[in-house]
């Protein structure tokens, strides 16, 4: 099981949105971390077949996506998710089952078997014009699992969802890489720390680190300083060094930042997270 991007470049215009990425995923859940126009989406669509690469090849096991039995072991869920707002739940997945070529039967036996995954079985007769936002993403994700995929793209899954959905989506994400290769995308780090078994932090176009989340944070391990100061050093300090937090205190300006060595006297070196990492290259 092996999904390889082989120099994959993409330009719209004058603007490079994928350029010359390299890179081999096999089974687990790969987090694709990045700042809105970094490319995660137009990297995700090459993925699928829905965008063609203007040079570059992408493969599953030898099949180029292009290829329509590609299209059998892909599941796609993308950041703009489409459905029919008057079918029901179980409507909603029969039908895409049979756009599918899914046998009836089976496909009523996997459409009842992905409700309960994804907790939507009380609601299967109920039409999904009147779904939370959650249950909508999570009727999403029964959709892209219809064909059991090999390949699950997953673009933007729990944007808009409150904690308590985001945390069941996370689980639910988890669980589906234990024996295919998922690839999330999102700019909301927390969901990528919690259940990516590797990082690809993607900045224009590129992917500049790839790994697992210990891995990538030695980047910045060391660097990391947490201090309150005045008001006056804080704006000093701030022009001169990437901030990653600043709050106001009774006693001054608390910042957390990246800085090489000591920035202040009174500042204490602590522990880099993953937020931090993001914040250095995209604050």
């Amino acid at each position: 099981m092996e999904l390889i991007f082989d120099q994959v470049t993409k330009q719209y215009k004058n603007k490079i949105a994928v350029d010359r990425v390299s890179l081999s995923l096999k089974q687990g859940v790969y987090g694709l971390l990045g700042a809105n126009g970094a490319g995660k989406t137009t990297l995700m669509r090459m993925m699928c077949g829905v965008l063609r690469a203007d040079s570059g090849e992408i493969f599953y096991n030898g099949i180029k996506v292009e290829e329509e039995r590609y299209r059998d072991i892909l599941g796609y869920l993308p950041q703009e998710f489409g459905y029919y707002p008057e079918f029901t739940a179980m409507d909603f997945l029969m039908y895409l089952s049979s756009l599918k070529g899914i046998p009836k039967k089976q496909a009523k036996e996997k459409a009842r078997e992905l409700l309960e995954l994804v907790g939507l079985t009380q609601v299967e007769k109920k039409r999904i014009k009147t779904f939370s936002g959650g249950m909508k993403q999570r009727i999403g994700i029964a959709q892209a699992l219809l064909n059991n995929p090999q390949v699950l793209v997953l673009d933007e899954p729990t944007a808009g969802l409150d904690p308590k959905e985001r945390v069941k989506f996370r689980n639910l994400i988890s669980s589906l890489g234990k024996d295919r290769i998922v690839l999330l995308s999102t700019h909301i780090v927390s969901d990528i720390e919690h259940i990516a078994d590797i990082i690809l932090l993607m900045k224009d176009g590129n992917i500049i680190h790839k790994g697992s989340l210990e891995e990538i944070i030695t980047v910045i391990n060391g660097k990391v300083w947490e201090c309150t100061v005045s008001n006056q050093e804080a704006e000093i300090l701030i022009t001169k060094y990437p901030i990653l937090n600043s709050r106001q205190e009774k006693e001054g300006t608390f910042l957390r930042l990246v800085c090489e060595e000591r920035p202040t006297e009174t500042a204490r070196n602590v522990k880099a997270e993953l937020e931090d990492l993001y914040l250095y290259y995209f604050n």
